[in-house]
């Protein structure tokens, strides 16, 4: 049950967010009288893998360092995020579906690790220029396994050509010993394109909390063993060989060094886990004219992670060959199709594995086909997809996406789906305990929503549903209480979700509201070998409501945005609450000398919220930081 306060709070949210957009409503819809020539459609604007989805895009905020994906998501709260603590593991889950069925995309590479299927948000980095979106629903026929619930996609920002030298330079200091510093530089002519991008940062995390003892008291605490220290590097090239021909590379290192503190009731000790990984890509691009557009890619992903803890040191190891081509082409003005093929290859070296020297793999073959039919303000998409696994069965695939104009009414959309998400290697192969039997997740997902969308103004609501079968999970097995993979259960999420977008101007101040909340239930439907108790019970740590609401104001030189969020209260994996809780954040901007020389600030959590994300693991209260930046 949620506490009648916490509910109050956030209809109230709710409630505000509509009424300041349908207010804005009336003006935004006053016909444009001016007429606007858009150019010519070529086939790169088709988006087949859009049709019907709902989505999120992050829109720019007043800062110019670097973000980790996993602050950048909590603050506006567009999917959940579940942080162990300040820079330590955060994963991700959207509608209920959990870490492992939630991919991040970066640049088109799926980051999910190939061991536990898992992506680590809090050891991304997002640069102002970054592109990042949220797709709501499944997609596994346009993405492969494991985008059971949604996705989050990475993109860079664009590189221009003839723009010559550029380059820049930030730093940053902050609370609880935070520093970090970037730098990067770029060079184009007509021809070619480079850019270069760095990142370094550390801090100590020694925040203080209410720590409750054992008389049920609470006392001041700090905390310990959490100190962080990271590096990113990125490189990327394009090389335009003709109008037809364009090369493009991206490279990505990354090193990060992280104590994981203790919970309230464990006693300090040293542990603590280093991560490394190298990300290669090389994207060909030929365009025999605007109707035809061929991609070939090839990737090399290797992941390393030492983890420590009561003088053991673990280690696992995981590389990934991936090459894929695709051939996109247009039909008249109403057809659009795509034809694609993928081969991947999967190792890893794990000490939990029955030999922790040999390489243990898996190689995935897929070929998909989508097309698009599209008249006015409709249009309709199917894809389908077959995927082969080694060892294991992947089922076919497919999607059924569609949007139709209503006028001035707005637009109604819907999105089915038919998703699956296959056994990781840890499931497979670990030392005694893994099964090479499992079956791959399968289940069904479908998106109906309507929306308004004017120049100024935006308003969409969606209904959802998704089942998720053979749900694979990690629970004792037999009188040895060791934990075993099994499928073991069946869930079904349902919910509503409400988004809006109001921009306006007051004094020559330009303002940006936006909003989003749902309402959703994900439950377990079915058990296979016990645990008849979850039955009907929410999975753990799934909000049955969650939100955010973000205000954005500028003028001139300055900047800034106010962000709240609000995550309805959630289960331990034991069945007992943890509070429901809002957190805001500041974030200002004032750009000097022809915008080249930018001082930003910020506080986060402003108003000193205490909470907990996880049972026993709190996180930090207010805390502010300072920065400093040059651009030429």
């Amino acid at each position: 049950m949620f506490s009648q306060t916490f509910i109050s709070k956030s209809l109230g949210y709710f409630f505000f967010l509509i009424f300041a957009l349908i207010v804005g409503a009336a003006n935004a819809q006053r016909p444009d009288s001016s007429q606007h020539h858009l150019p010519e459609v070529t086939i790169r604007d088709v988006r087949f893998v859009r049709t019907g989805y709902a989505f999120w895009t992050a829109d720019s905020l007043p800062n110019n360092g670097t973000l980790s994906l996993s602050e950048r998501l909590l603050w506006e709260n567009a999917l959940d995020v579940r942080a162990n603590a300040p820079g330590t593991l955060a994963t991700l889950s959207i509608r209920g579906m959990g870490s492992s069925r939630t991919p991040v995309f970066w640049n088109g590479l799926n980051l999910q690790s190939p061991m536990h299927g898992v992506v680590d948000a809090s050891l991304l980095p997002l640069w102002p220029d970054d592109q990042l979106e949220v797709h709501y629903g499944g997609q596994s026929a346009a993405q492969s396994s494991g985008a059971m619930g949604g996705s989050v996609v990475i993109t860079q920002g664009q590189q221009r050509f003839e723009e010559g030298f550029s380059g820049f330079i930030t730093g940053a200091a902050g609370s609880f010993g935070q520093w970090d510093g970037s730098a990067g530089a770029g060079f184009s002519n007509e021809k070619f394109a480079s850019k270069i991008r760095a990142n370094w940062q550390r801090a100590d995390n020694d925040f203080s909390f209410q720590k409750q003892g054992l008389d049920g008291m609470f006392y001041q605490a700090r905390q310990v063993n959490n100190y962080l220290e990271k590096t990113d590097l990125q490189q990327f090239n394009q090389f335009k060989f003709s109008k037809k021909n364009t090369l493009k590379t991206a490279f990505w290192f990354q090193n990060a060094f992280r104590e994981i503190p203790p919970t309230t009731t464990e006693s300090t000790q040293e542990k603590w886990q280093r991560d490394r990984a190298h990300r290669t890509l090389l994207t060909w691009e030929n365009a025999p004219n605007t109707r035809i557009f061929w991609t070939t890619r090839a990737a090399w992903l290797d992941d390393y992670l030492a983890f420590h803890t009561t003088g053991d040191t673990d280690t696992s190891h995981s590389r990934q060959a991936l090459l894929s081509t695709e051939r996109s082409a247009s039909i008249g003005k109403k057809w659009a199709w795509r034809l694609g093929s993928t081969a991947l290859r999967q190792w890893a070296q794990v000490d939990g594995y029955s030999d922790s020297t040999r390489w243990f793999g898996q190689t995935r073959l897929a070929g998909y086909a989508m097309g698009e039919w599209k008249k006015g303000d409709a249009r309709f998409s199917a894809l389908f997809r077959q995927e082969w696994a080694e060892a294991q069965a992947a089922p076919f695939t497919g999607s059924l996406g569609g949007q139709i104009g209503l006028g001035r009414v707005g637009e109604t959309k819907f999105h089915f789906s038919r998703n699956f998400n296959l056994p990781t290697l840890n499931d497979r192969f670990w030392d005694k305990l893994g099964n090479p039997d499992l079956r791959p997740e399968t289940g069904y997902s479908a998106d109906l929503a309507w929306g308004l969308h004017r120049p100024k103004f935006s308003l969409e609501l969606t209904g959802f549903q998704l089942v998720l079968d053979d749900w694979i999970l990690w629970q004792p097995g037999d009188s040895t209480e060791l934990y075993r993979p099994g499928n073991l259960r069946k869930v079904w999420g349902r919910g509503v979700e409400g988004s809006g977008h109001w921009s306006f101007v007051i004094s020559h101040w330009k303002f940006q509201t936006s909003g989003r909340i749902q309402f959703s239930k994900t439950t377990n439907v079915a058990v296979y070998g016990g645990s008849e108790s979850v039955l009907g019970k929410q999975l753990p740590y799934t909000p049955r409501v969650s939100g955010g609401l973000t205000l954005r104001a500028s003028r001139g030189v300055f900047s800034a945005a106010y962000l709240q969020q609000f995550t309805g209260e959630r289960f331990d994996n034991g069945g007992k609450t943890i509070a429901a809780f809002s957190i805001g954040n500041l974030l200002t901007s004032c750009a000097l000398l022809k915008r080249r020389l930018k001082i930003d600030f910020r506080l986060e959590n402003l108003w000193n919220t205490r909470y907990e994300i996880f049972r026993y693991r709190p996180m930090p209260g207010r805390s502010w930081r300072v920065g400093l930046g040059y651009n030429w």
